[in-house]
């Protein structure tokens, strides 16, 4: 009796593991034939058709991202890229939400940190970005500028090697046109293209600069982020990532405020927290998304401001 039992559970426990893993592989299978047969209707020319494929993908989660993924390396057609775009979007904020819901609650205190969160916020844009060939960039511009800072003898003139290799010899500069387009603001989109605002300029000059222990700073000036360099007399000297690496003076600074009508504080001239870079960031994403015609980016931007600055304040309390 006793051996039959004992073979009846050494069975169980060869047979019913077996059996409940070609079931689950069999699930997978049909789950993934159904998704690719989802998506080869994307182009379908009838609307009600493409609506109910894209309500039927999203619904099935994040099973669908690595296809979808490699339907948008695959086609040429923008608009089929962008309907794929979304549905990822959608079914992975909620992930990327915990992700900023985390990174707030710890605080944004470094320019490591700041560069995180910005990097973490281009994948909002486009949530299957591999963000390792970016970081990977900053480290080679990096490597590359220290060559020409060796050369350099006095601090002033590191830092004018140090714009001249960013603006000049890699031609980082000023976008032309759509000025507020979120593309200008989205770090692998500025370190892809070389062009960018004021803000997002001066995340390559300041991301750079940190992995070479250079003393440049944010300046959260209104309008128009500048960057400041400090000497070793603890003297600021005044950069504008828009223009080039120009430099410019506090009395130019004064006018640009006051042609604008905006008020003059010392605050606008002293160094920009990570923080309030960030939030500087988003609200420019927010903006920006508006502009392009993108009200549901910009409410979901929003949402994730709303996690940034309530994790602050709880902290400050």
């Amino acid at each position: 009796m006793f051996p039959l039992l004992l073979t009846l559970i050494c069975d169980a426990d060869d047979v019913y593991p077996n059996s409940i893993s070609r079931s689950v592989l069999n699930a997978q299978d049909t789950l993934q034939r159904e998704i690719k047969a989802l998506i080869q209707l994307f182009d379908d020319p009838a609307p009600e058709i493409r609506d109910t494929v894209t309500k039927r993908l999203v619904q099935m989660g994040e099973a669908v991202v690595p296809q979808l993924d490699r339907f948008m390396a695959d086609t040429k057609d923008e608009a089929l890229k962008k309907e794929a775009e979304a549905v990822i979007r959608s079914v992975t904020f909620d992930s990327l939400q915990e992700e900023v819901a985390e990174l707030a609650a710890q605080g944004v205190h470094t320019m490591e940190e700041l560069e995180d969160a910005v990097f973490l916020f281009s994948r909002f844009k486009n949530p299957t970005l591999r963000i390792r060939p970016y970081r990977e960039l900053l480290d080679a511009l990096a490597q590359e500028a220290s060559v020409p800072l060796r050369r350099a003898d006095t601090a002033e003139s590191r830092m004018l090697a140090f714009t001249h290799f960013i603006f000049e010899q890699n031609g980082y500069k000023g976008c032309s046109s759509k000025f507020l387009h979120p593309e200008h603001s989205y770090m692998h989109e500025v370190l892809r293209k070389r062009q960018g605002i004021p803000l997002s300029l001066a995340f390559v000059m300041l991301f750079v600069a940190e992995r070479l222990k250079l003393p440049f700073y944010g300046m959260n000036m209104p309008l128009h982020f500048l960057v400041k360099f400090i000497t070793p007399a603890n003297e600021s000297i005044i950069i504008d990532p828009f223009n080039q690496g120009s430099i410019l003076t506090k009395e130019q600074c004064d006018l640009f405020l006051k042609n604008s009508r905006i008020r003059i504080f010392p605050q606008y001239y002293e160094t920009a927290s990570p923080y309030s870079m960030l939030t500087r960031f988003i609200r420019n994403l927010i903006n920006g998304h508006m502009e392009a015609g993108e009200p549901e980016l910009s409410k979901q931007l929003q949402h994730l401001l709303l996690l940034v600055e309530s994790a602050n304040t709880d902290r400050a309390k």
